[in-house]
């Protein structure tokens, strides 16, 4: 016989882009909302640093949301939650933009590139219910 799933431990949240609503935990909504939380923490942190007067290199703002991102896509994956496609791409995408800026072109900044990704991961987690 079939179990049934606790009603207590499953909190109706999401309905994405097709239509179909899926029941999500509370921890992996949490998750979700600590992902966006610490991509707001690095453009804020980067910029705190900056403005006491510390140099910070310019690889550091795609650097940090790639391994924000990735590390929790890591992180859901292993607790057999969906990912979001979206994670995977802007953290490979920022990877990419960290590795590009530290070995071809130093001199250049991501800054602009890495924020309107990291929008982006927010705006598809809000309209789709999934980060």
């Amino acid at each position: 016989m079939a179990r049934r799933k606790s009603s207590y431990s499953r909190r109706s949240s999401s309905r994405s882009s097709d239509g179909y609503s899926r029941n999500k935990s509370y921890a992996e909504e949490r998750i979700e909302r600590l992902t966006w939380f610490f991509l707001v923490l690095a453009i804020a942190g980067v910029q705190i640093v900056q403005q006491g007067g510390m140099a910070v290199p310019n690889w550091t703002v795609p650097f940090v949301g790639s391994v924000v991102l990735l590390g929790s896509g890591m992180y859901q994956y292993s607790r057999r939650w969906r990912v979001s496609p979206t994670t995977w791409l802007a953290g490979a995408l920022l990877v990419g933009l960290a590795l590009v800026n530290l070995y071809i072109s130093p001199g250049s900044s991501f800054l602009g590139i890495s924020l309107v990704v990291f929008a982006a991961v927010i705006l598809v987690g809000l309209l789709t219910g999934e980060t």
